[in-house]
C-alpha cells in the first residue's frame, strides 16, 4: 500500500517536468498516448555531463536507462587488444544506455561529444511502472528495435563505397533532425571527423577527401560543425553511389 502511493506521489510531481520538455512528444516513440502517466514518474533528475567525460563506462553496473536531452553522445565498444570502436552516436530523443538492460551490466561506453544533458530513468522504477502502464513496455521494445535496426543497417553498409557510407550518414542525421521537427537541410554535426571515420570504418583522410568533393560539386556546405544540404537530389544520388 505503501508503495502504491510512493508511486502516486511520484507521478504527481514529476510528470509536470516531462511536460514541459521540448521533447515531450518525440521521446520513446509509441508512448506518446500515455505520456504523463506512464513516463513523468520514471524520470529521476537530469544529468550534466561535461565534454569528453563518460556518462558511464563498459563494465559498470547498470542501474539506469537515460535519454539525451541535449548535446550527444559517442557509443564506444572495446575491442580486443585495441582502441575501442565508436560503434554509434546519441542525440536529443534517443535512448542510451539500453545495453545494460540484459545482462546487468554496461555493454559499452557512452562519452559525451560536448556539454549533454540527459534525463535519467532507474531501471527499479521503470520496472514498477511498466507494471502499471503496458504501453510503457511497448515503447521501449520500439526504442530498442529502433537502435538494433540502425545497428544492422551500418554493418551492411559497410560493404558500400566510401562516398555512399558518407552520403547515408549524412542523411541519417538529416532525418533524425527533421523528425524532431528541426531543420533537415542546415544542421550541426557534433562529432569529430576522426569519430566519423570510425563509425564509417574509412580513414580520416577519406572523410576530408569526401567532403571537399561533395562541396566543389555543391551538394554540401560545411562551415565549421555547420552543415547545409544545397541539393537533396544530388545526397540522395551519392546514397546509391556504386563505385
Amino acid at each position: 500500500m505503501g508503495s502504491e502511493q510512493q508511486f502516486k506521489q511520484i507521478e504527481s510531481t514529476e510528470s509536470a517536468r516531462c511536460n514541459q520538455c521540448a521533447l515531450h512528444a518525440l521521446c520513446l516513440p509509441g508512448i506518446v498516448g500515455c505520456f504523463n502517466s506512464a513516463l513523468g514518474p520514471i524520470v529521476a533528475d537530469d544529468v550534466t555531463v561535461a565534454k569528453g567525460q563518460a556518462l558511464y563506462n563498459h563494465g559498470e553496473r547498470a542501474d539506469n536507462l537515460y535519454v539525451v536531452k541535449s548535446g550527444a553522445f559517442k557509443i564506444m565498444t572495446p575491442l580486443c587488444g585495441h582502441d575501442s570502436h565508436v560503434s554509434g552516436f546519441r542525440m536529443p530523443g534517443d535512448l542510451v544506455g539500453a545495453c545494460g538492460l540484459t545482462c546487468g551490466q554496461y555493454a559499452f561506453t557512452a562519452q559525451a561529444l560536448d556539454r549533454a544533458t540527459v534525463c535519467r530513468l532507474p531501471l527499479d522504477r521503470l520496472r514498477e511502472a511498466q507494471l502499471r502502464q503496458p504501453m510503457l513496455t511497448q515503447g521501449l521494445l520500439q526504442a530498442l528495435s529502433n537502435q538494433a535496426a540502425q545497428a544492422q543497417r551500418q554493418v551492411t553498409r559497410t560493404n558500400l563505397p566510401a562516398l555512399a557510407r558518407f552520403a547515408l550518414f549524412i542523411k541519417d542525421i538529416s532525418s533524425h533532425h527533421q523528425k524532431r521537427h528541426l531543420s533537415a537541410t542546415e544542421f550541426d554535426l557534433p562529432m569529430p571527423r576522426t569519430d566519423i571515420a570510425d563509425f564509417l570504418a574509412l580513414a580520416p583522410e577519406t572523410i576530408s577527401r569526401l567532403i571537399a568533393s561533395l562541396t566543389k560539386q555543391e551538394v554540401l556546405v560545411f562551415e565549421g560543425k555547420t552543415v547545409r544540404v544545397l541539393n537533396s537530389e544530388a545526397l540522395e544520388n551519392a546514397c546509391e553511389a556504386l563505385n
